[in-house]
């Protein structure tokens, strides 16, 4: 034995890397750039605890929060305001704990919180059902196309452009080795419904559309959906950021036929990118095929109100092989919290969340392209993303603009349908129109 906490021998170790086809386990990290692996060799030599605590100390000093900066980053992440309630309330004993509950016995309250959860996202979407969440929003889609495809046993999915390329690339990773091929409709054409009829035949499963899109747009309809529906596929829905389900009109209620996505900005923070928390919704003629877990409230014997696991006999932990999914558990505590974070605003409160959120984003778009260098990209509706181009200095004008305190948006790889040099900007309620004015001042004067 090699190390006294690590129970593999080397024989073993050679024989795991000859197995998957590795010289050894070094090969493994290979992916990851030199520069950063040998940054990231941390020389740890024997140190007591509070030496220990010293150097972590040091190391977290280096990341900056986006708390303290002004930011108008979002790409799948996005910063709202959490009510100072909040944390106490999920941080109370009888929730915050490090065990995940499988059993069917688990506590009442828990699955109280759980069945209002799922009844507050039914409700936002419009759908008829809800699980008890998910790992993330890229998960639950992965999980919905292959419902898709289970139901049908059609065997291509087409995904519409503007769909979140992490979510993407999860999809991707997730069907490579089933008999799903996942069709990228890449035109940028504006009657989308041109593009997609071209398309569709009897051997889709599913159309995944993005609401809003990566780029903010606002595409869905209901002429859209009819034309899916119409094929014979169904319709599925990702939404990245739901507190726009607070004024824009629910899937469901155009006719999605599945509902999924990131719910992060119901209370989540940001957190250097986790856990978030994935929904996944449904037509109710689906509910005997969805992923993951459901709470049910009935009565018992006595008359008494009592809520419960439900449909577990196919999940990976009894059927295994026979399984619908292999997802057998729920990100608990971050669905409290949404669950939580939902009651305190209510729906005036989401509504308003909702309406600050567009108007900032409209009025620092209308600033932005007053600017002689900025070219506005989004010529369509959009909620609180858009997206603008720089001149070939925007480069060099990002760290100009983190060093007055800013944190811009994201730039678009190329091969995006904008121009090269192409950035992706968010805002949310919490924005004031002073920062705002003064984030348009310091890139006008980056750009003279």
């Amino acid at each position: 034995m090699g190390h006294p906490y690590l129970p593999l021998t080397d024989p073993e170790r050679r024989q795991m890397a000859k197995v998957i086809g590795i010289p050894d386990p070094s090969a493994l990290f290979q992916i990851i750039p030199e520069t950063i692996r040998a940054q990231a060799f941390f020389d740890l030599p024997a140190r007591n605890e509070w030496e220990v605590k010293k150097l972590f100390a040091q190391w977290a000093a280096q990341n900056t929060p986006v708390s303290q900066l002004i930011s108008f980053l979002g790409a799948g992440a996005y910063e709202h305001a959490i009510p100072s309630a909040l944390p106490y309330l999920v941080n109370r004993s009888e929730f915050l704990t490090a065990y995940t509950p499988y059993q069917p016995e688990i506590s009442q309250g828990l699955l109280q919180a759980f069945f209002e959860f799922q009844s507050l996202i039914a409700d936002l979407t419009g759908m008829e059902v809800a699980n008890a969440s998910m790992y993330d929003g890229p998960t639950a889609l992965a999980e919905a196309v292959l419902l898709a495809h289970n139901v049908s046993n059609k065997p291509e999915v087409i995904v519409l452009s503007g769909l979140h390329p992490e979510a993407q690339q999860v999809l991707q990773t997730y069907t490579a080795h089933l008999p799903v091929k996942v069709r990228l409709l890449a035109s940028p054409e504006p009657e989308v419904e041109t593009a997609l009829s071209a398309m569709l035949s009897d051997q889709i499963a599913a159309v995944v559309i993005q609401y809003p899109d990566f780029y903010g747009r606002l595409r869905l309809s209901k002429k859209l959906l009819s034309l899916i529906k119409d094929s014979g596929a169904l319709s599925i829905v990702y939404i990245n950021d739901p507190i726009c389900l607070g004024l824009l009109e629910p899937p469901g209620a155009m006719g999605a036929d599945l509902v999924v996505g990131e719910a992060q900005s119901f209370g989540l923070p940001l957190s250097f990118g986790g856990p978030y928390l994935g929904f996944f919704t449904a037509k109710k003629h689906f509910l005997r095929n969805m992923p993951g877990r459901l709470v049910g409230k009935t009565t018992d014997l006595d008359g008494q109100e009592g809520f419960v696991l439900t449909l577990q006999t196919r999940e990976q932990h009894i059927r295994r092989e026979k399984a619908t999914s292999n997802i057998c558990s729920n990100q608990a505590l971050c669905a409290l919290t949404a669950t939580a974070y939902l009651a305190l605003l209510g729906p005036a409160g989401l509504r308003e969340m909702a309406l600050s959120t567009v108007r900032n984003s409209h009025y620092l778009y209308a600033q932005l392209t007053r600017i002689p260098a900025v070219q506005g990209l989004s010529p369509e509706p959009f909620f609180h993303e858009f997206v603008i181009g720089l001149p070939t200095a925007g480069d060099a004008l990002i760290p100009k603009l983190k060093e007055k305190g800013f944190l811009p948006g994201y730039k678009l790889p190329p091969g995006q349908p904008f121009a090269t040099d192409a950035y992706l900007l968010y805002t949310s309620e919490l924005r004031t129109k002073a920062e705002m004015d003064r984030f348009c001042e310091e890139i006008e004067r980056c750009l003279q």
